[in-house]
């Protein structure tokens, strides 16, 4: 997985988001998952058509920070989620 790595949610992953911050749960397993709010506004971004770094540009943008930085952290991120079949990269 890289930058260029486009997400998409799996569908066997239900959420809610409850305060900004998202509960994910395998509905084949049970296994949760929870996210602050950007990790949030990340989830809610993965519908197959955008790369990680597209998504990481529109956090940078409204939180006003480095775009790297932002890659960097949802890549360690979406390791995380894929690790729990939470994600499907295409």
């Amino acid at each position: 997985m890289d930058k260029n790595s486009i997400l998409q949610r799996a569908e066997n992953v239900t959420f809610e988001v409850v305060a900004d911050e998202a509960i994910l749960i395998d509905i084949n397993t049970g296994t949760y998952f929870s996210l602050n709010e950007v990790g949030t506004e990340f989830w809610e971004m993965l519908d197959g058509t955008q790369t990680i770094e597209q998504h990481a540009a529109v956090i940078a943008n409204k939180y006003e920070v480095e775009t790297d930085m932002v890659v960097a952290d949802l890549l360690e991120l979406a390791e995380e989620m894929a690790a729990d079949k939470l994600i499907l990269i295409q």
